[in-house]
């Protein structure tokens, strides 16, 4: 198992880290600084002395080669050093001596070139002694670790007992999530007084237990459904399977001698195997569409889709009035064959359940961004405790009517799948005893730029 480090160890040792590092740097710039000041110190004296030499007037001397001014101007600019001029010609002079650095070897030399009237007449060597400075830089060095020793210690002592306190709400928060099971998701983690982020991260958190919740709501909604589908399904496939073993068994024992009860049963059988090939085809279809297997699309005129299927709906209307009312829309993305079993199926829930005497209204318009088709029948209508309900699966209104007409209760199911793999949807608006429409609608296709 990999070992991690909490988060209040890493941040508390990366900010020593940090902080050593921060020593350090002002450490080394200020001893850097105390070192340039003095160099820059000496340099500024070098300049100023020679300056003083070379404006001095009768400045080389009969027995020394430079005269006496030039000592009395090195005990005013620079007395701390040592000064000796080298003539052009060779020879040496001593111009001024400080004997309290004579032993000492720490020192630094500056030469310089002296000019007389225009002419070099040789150089200057100004030697100075940097013991004080090396023992200034080193004390200074010294204090400066002490100090940096004691804000370490106090750091060290103060800043993990403030992080602690500052990461406190991070740690509720950890032990809020740990403690976080399906039982209470409708309870938000609450924190006091935290941090923005740390805010940021409970919201979140509160947000993906909502997501978690409503996620858990689904599975048991769908395991509902599934448990529902399955005892439906077994309930329709039970009547014809039993029909089927009860004939089965009657003629297997030879009871039936009479050749109008033998057809009548085989008949029987026959009609209930094709109900059973319906039920299957049906729940095939279904098993298609929940798994969202990709069907081929055109772009199709809903007009000309009902255009061309007009004919096959006036075949099943049973001669009763089939009004058909075109508008003017636009093309959609569809599959032919897809929305044909949609209208189909639509209109003929509008012949079974209407008089034969009324009319059978279908319409196209455009209406908010939508291409939408409406089919209105004028007959029993629909409760409204049934319309949340019409388009589940196996649900049918009229049970023992839906049977005897060989309804599945599949149908509609299957086309609200159908319209959602459009991006579409289908609605129903329902008065009980006047009136029924069911809508189906698809987008308007999107034009490309």
């Amino acid at each position: 198992m990999m070992k991690t480090k909490s988060l209040n160890k890493q941040l508390f040792q990366r900010s020593m880290q940090l902080l050593v590092l921060f020593l350090v740097i002002i450490g080394f710039l200020q001893t850097s600084l105390i070192y340039l000041y003095t160099e820059n110190q000496r340099e500024m004296e070098v300049e100023t002395y020679l300056e003083a030499l070379q404006q001095t007037p009768d400045l080389l001397g009969e027995e020394e080669l430079l005269a006496k001014e030039a000592s009395e101007i090195a005990e005013d600019f620079a007395s701390d050093a040592n000064i000796v001029f080298y003539a052009s010609s060779g020879e040496k002079q001593i111009i001024h001596t400080n004997r309290l650095f004579l032993k000492n070897k720490e020192t630094a030399a500056y030469t310089e070139p002296v000019y007389y009237e225009g002419k070099e007449i040789g150089t200057i060597e100004i030697i100075y002694s940097i013991h004080e400075s090396v023992e200034l830089m080193l004390t200074q060095l010294i204090i400066y670790v002490i100090a940096s020793i004691v804000i370490l210690v106090l750091a060290w002592r103060f800043y993990g007992r403030m992080l602690r306190k500052t990461l406190a709400p991070l740690d509720s928060v950890i032990a809020s999530v740990s403690e976080v099971s399906v039982d209470n998701l409708d309870q938000p983690i609450v924190i006091a007084n935290a941090q923005a982020d740390i805010a940021k991260l409970v919201d979140s958190t509160n947000e993906l237990k909502v997501r978690l919740r409503d996620s858990f709501q689904i599975i048991e909604e769908n395991q509902h459904k599934l448990q529902q589908f399955v005892s439906d399904a077994s309930h329709e496939l039970k009547t014809p399977l039993t029909t089927i073993q009860g004939y089965s068994e009657i003629l297997l024992r030879g009871k039936l001698d009479n050749p109008e009860k033998i057809r009548y049963s085989l008949e029987s059988m026959l009609d209930q195997t094709k109900r059973l090939t319906y039920i299957v085809n049906e729940l095939l279809e279904l098993s298609k569409l929940d798994r969202k297997v990709q069907m081929g699309k055109d772009e199709l005129n809903l007009n000309d889709v009902l255009q061309d299927l007009y004919p096959l709906l006036t075949m099943i209307q049973e001669g009763r009035e089939l009004k058909l009312t075109i508008g003017e829309i636009p093309n959609v993305m569809m599959n032919r064959k897809k929305i044909e079993q949609v209208i189909l199926n639509i209109v003929q829930n509008a012949i079974f359940h209407s008089d034969p005497k009324t009319p059978i209204m279908i319409r196209t318009y455009q209406e908010n961004e939508k291409v939408v088709m409406a089919v209105t029948d004028y007959g029993e209508g629909i409760a409204e405790k049934h319309l949340p309900l019409i388009f589940d699966r196996f649900y049918r209104v009229d049970t023992d009517r839906s049977r005897e007409s060989g309804g599945t209760g599949l149908g509609l199911a299957i086309c609200q799948d159908i319209m959602h793999a459009h991006n579409g949807e289908i609605d129903v608006q329902s008065m009980i005893g006047e009136e029924t429409t069911f809508f189906i609608w698809f987008p308007e296709m999107k034009e490309s730029v």
